[in-house]
């Protein structure tokens, strides 16, 4: 059984005075950081998952993306402690668009110079290619997409490229067509949200996800909403909230099994983790 822990939205803060580091975009995010997020968002409850997922047996964990708050250096070394603490967890996890914040993150690909040494994290493919395929079981494949973007002030939306489309078809085409996919990316495919904050060319990722049958789940971020919906007869796309939130932390278990999925979400509640609900699915 695949056993996998789903979340999204972690955004490691660090707020920073220097003024060189605030002749960017992330003037915006430290100010949103200052007024609202650090009073919204608390990191002590993520320090509490590595021993829940190891009493609960999970072997796999996906992040889909804003593993950071502004993509400072400090954020993402915080961020690589959390993750090397996850033993004997196979992890697969794509960018945000809080990942690009800066037009300098964006070039320096600090996303993943802070992850270059950890092959279990990052392949070579999702660093150089955008894309990347992992066989999860004798069943199923992983499939992760980096569409994220440095954007201007006030937008975040991301780009499904050319490039990336392209690629895209080429691995689908190399699996067959009895395997099942899981695909992750941080922007939600199916979504109609304002055009500053969407994925760019989704239209196109939702006609090869309809012409690919076996694309059974799509797991996202970004909205830090719940959410399960069916976007084919045996297809689903899940978001598990923002992880690191006061008041709404959550994050989701799927346990699959040949073509059956149980979805158990945990939601942080008077200083523990507690099971919310459960939803059983065919895929």
């Amino acid at each position: 059984m695949l056993k996998i822990a789903h979340f999204s939205d972690i955004h490691f803060s660090k707020i920073t005075f220097n003024p060189k580091k605030l002749l960017s975009k992330r003037a915006i995010g430290v100010l949103n950081l200052i007024l609202v997020r650090k009073k919204q968002y608390k990191e002590n409850q993520l320090f509490l998952l590595h021993n829940l997922f190891k009493n609960l047996n999970i072997n796999n964990l996906i992040v889909s993306g804003d593993i950071t708050s502004t993509s400072l250096e400090v954020e993402f070394s915080i961020a690589k402690k959390f993750f090397e603490k996850f033993e004997n967890i196979e992890k697969h996890i794509v960018p945000g668009n809080h990942d690009k914040y800066t037009k300098t993150a964006h070039k320096e690909n600090r996303f993943y110079k802070f992850f270059e040494y950890s092959e279990d994290i990052f392949s070579n493919l999702l660093k150089n290619d955008k894309i990347e395929v992992k066989i999860l079981n004798d069943k199923w494949y992983y499939i992760g997409l980096d569409t994220c973007l440095n954007t201007s002030l006030f937008a975040c939306s991301g780009l499904f490229s050319i490039e990336i489309e392209n690629k895209l078809k080429n691995i689908l085409e190399k699996i067959p067509k009895d395997k099942n996919i899981i695909l992750s990316n941080h922007y939600p495919v199916f979504n109609n949200g304002n055009k500053s904050k969407i994925l760019l060319r989704k239209e196109v990722l939702e006609e090869i996800i309809k012409n690919n049958k076996n694309i059974k789940v799509i797991l996202h971020g970004h909205t830090h909403k719940r959410s399960v919906e069916k976007f084919s007869e045996n297809g689903y796309m899940i978001s598990s909230g923002c992880v690191s939130h006061k008041k709404n932390g959550s994050f989701n278990i799927l346990e699959i099994l040949n073509d059956e999925c149980k979805i158990s979400t945990y939601i942080f509640l008077k200083g523990n983790w507690e099971k919310f609900s459960e939803k059983n699915i065919n895929l």
